[in-house]
């Protein structure tokens, strides 16, 4: 059973329809370890809604080296692969790219390139009110520096707003379609308007590091995609020493679910199964049985992991919930309480 960690994307947490792609692998025999990243969801930190890229990516890390490192005698950390989607589909490869031994990656509807999401979101929301934001961008910047409270932006507005994502009705709709009743956390459509100034000096562009991945890459395109233009997706098809691409012709939140879903996370997990070599094991002579059975002990193993982190993650939460949510002192500390090991055997729960 070979694991990957799976978070969400910008400003979205593991509540919001990930726990359908870990079932899903988790079906297929592949360990997936679901986290928050800091400030977000079951993970702790302040202030809330802190989407950043750097901190992101170092949260990646994190996630990687915890796995590496407390899971290696349950689940089989040799053949390790990366998942992201939207925001993160960008940060798995700026993770692939910085650390050995990555087995394969799948990158979901990505961003990219800053330079090219820069433009459309002039467009969308005009120089005027793309100023006006940069500005608070800076302002949240030197609030983040001099420890003060921070300033914060919409994440999902109509076009001509403020807000990170502008999308139209329908789009707006498919988005909050994946969100669950009550949220872990406290989230909000809120994100720290220092995000705005950290793309712009850091010009936060994935695909500058495919060139230099030597693991397969799976990178899933939707056409009409009009968060992360898929142009910018062809385009890193082509760069990637071992690219493919697995492409629907739909908009960016509509594949989370439904018959779309379904379709693309089945091509997924045979992606992952045969690049992991767990296709191969399961058709070779005898390889069926052998296969069920290794999976049968790497789940129970796998699922003591899981209730292990369950456990540690409740204590937290009672401890944050009399005394207040307080800041992490790293993302590994945390990672023990926030991670969830799903396999096929804890899929009854959900």
């Amino acid at each position: 059973m070979c694991p990957f960690p799976i978070p969400a994307g910008m400003g979205a947490q593991k509540d919001m329809g990930l726990d359908h792609y870990a079932a899903a692998f988790a079906a297929g025999g592949l360990a997936a370890f679901v986290f928050d990243y800091r400030c977000f969801g079951g993970s702790d930190g302040e202030p809330r809604h802190w989407a950043s890229p750097s901190r992101h990516v170092e949260d990646w890390h994190a996630a990687v080296q915890h796995v590496k490192s407390t899971l290696a005698d349950r689940v089989n950390t040799s053949r390790l692969c990366l998942w992201g989607t939207s925001f993160a589909g960008g940060h798995v490869l700026m993770v692939a790219c910085t650390t050995p031994g990555i087995t394969a990656v799948i990158s979901q509807v990505p961003h990219l390139d800053a330079r090219a999401a820069t433009k459309i979101s002039i467009r969308k929301r005009g120089i005027a009110r793309s100023l006006q934001s940069l500005f608070l961008g800076f302002m949240d910047h030197i609030c983040s520096t001099l420890g003060l409270s921070p300033i914060y932006l919409p994440l999902v507005g109509p076009a001509g707003s403020l807000a990170f994502m502008q999308l139209n009705e329908f789009e707006t709709k498919e988005y909050f379609s994946k969100h669950p009743p009550v949220y872990q956390g406290g989230w909000q459509n809120l994100a720290r308007a220092s995000l705005v100034w950290e793309l712009f000096i850091h010009k936060y562009s994935p695909i500058k590091a495919v060139p230099d991945i030597t693991c397969p890459i799976m990178f899933v395109a939707a056409t009409e995609d009009v968060l992360c233009p898929v142009d910018q997706v062809y385009k890193a098809v082509k760069l990637a020493k071992r690219g493919q691409l697995l492409s629907r012709e739909c908009t960016h939140f509509e594949l989370y679910r439904g018959k779309l879903f379904e379709d693309l996370v089945a091509k997924q997990v045979e992606f992952f199964r045969q690049q992991t070599g767990l296709a191969a094991a399961a058709a070779a002579p005898g390889g069926k049985a052998g296969a069920q059975q290794n999976n049968r002990a790497a789940e129970a193993d796998a699922a003591a992991a899981g209730a292990e982190a369950a456990q540690d993650k409740s204590v937290v939460q009672k401890t944050a919930a009399a005394s207040g949510i307080k800041a992490p002192a790293t993302m590994q500390e945390q990672l023990a309480t926030v991670g969830d090991l799903l396999t096929a055997k804890d899929q009854d729960k959900l």
